[in-house]
Formats: C-alpha cells, sequence, structure tokens
C-alpha cells in the first residue's frame, strides 16, 4: 500500500491506519528527516503515551508506557547507531519484549538488524521524501 503525505497534519490518519492492523513490530526505514522520529511520536500520541517521545539514537531504545486497549507497553527502538547488530542486539532484549502481547515495537533504521526481523511477523513502513512537507509511505 502507498500513501501520499502533504503535510504533518495527515500523520494522525496514518498512524491510525497503521495501528488498526495492531502490529506487534513496526519496521521504519527511509533517509535521515524522512520523518521516522515524527510518525513514532504520533503513534505514541494514539497510544495513550503521556510522555514526550524523543529519538533514542543514543540510548537506542526508550520504552513509554501506553493506555491504549490493545497496547500497554511502546518500546522505541533506533538502530542507527548500531555498530555491530549481530553483538549489540541482544542487550536491547527484544525477544523480551517480542513476549509481551501488548507491547508495540517500534524500530527506526530496521533495514540495519533485517536478519534479527527475518523470521518476525513485521509491518515495514517506509518513507520517502519528495519534497518540504512531501511525503510517499509504502507499507508492507
Amino acid at each position: 500500500m502507498q500513501i501520499a503525505l502533504h503535510n504533518q497534519a495527515e500523520l494522525p490518519a496514518l498512524a491510525k491506519q497503521i495501528l488498526g492492523d495492531q502490529p506487534r513490530i513496526v519496521a521504519l526505514t527511509g533517509p535521515l528527516g524522512a520523518g521516522k522520529t515524527t510518525l513514532t511520536q504520533e503513534l505514541g500520541k494514539h497510544l495513550g503515551v503521556r510522555e514526550r517521545i524523543t529519538s533514542p539514537s543514543f540510548g537506542l531504545q526508550h520504552i513509554y508506557p501506553a493506555h491504549h486497549a490493545a497496547y500497554d507497553t511502546l518500546v522505541h527502538v533506533d538502530c542507527y547507531r548500531l555498530e555491530n547488530p549481530d553483538r549489540e542486539l541482544p542487550a536491547l532484549d527484544l525477544a523480551h519484549w517480542l513476549q509481551q502481547p501488548k507491547a508495540l515495537i517500534v524500530i527506526e533504521w530496521a533495514e540495519r538488524i533485517k536478519n534479527f526481523l527475518s523470521d518476525k511477523k513485521v509491518m515495514w513502513v517506509t518513507l520517502s521524501v519528495v519534497g518540504d512537507q512531501n511525503r510517499r509511505i509504502t507499507v508492507r
């Protein structure tokens, strides 16, 4: 599915559509500045996350309590700074979060851990920049 976004005001509808499928893992890909963290913030709003969602680039992972019928936790992961995913990924304990039935795991730069995700059910969301405000979103 492809979606054209013309401005940030259209993000709530996209977030609602993504959450409507009740994914366990949302893998975000796209260049710097495409809106991966902004989309995660919007997903968090729909999940009732009360804290300010920030990019976990340096800490690699932030965990937020959610207040939603389908989710009680938002696990926000950023793989951009992983130097050796095979060695560093276990520290994030994603296996634990995958066992939590009401956890949503959102992974920025998910292509960096494609091997880890290969045997899991993942909603891949690719954000492409097509102008200052315009984005093309591909969901598969």
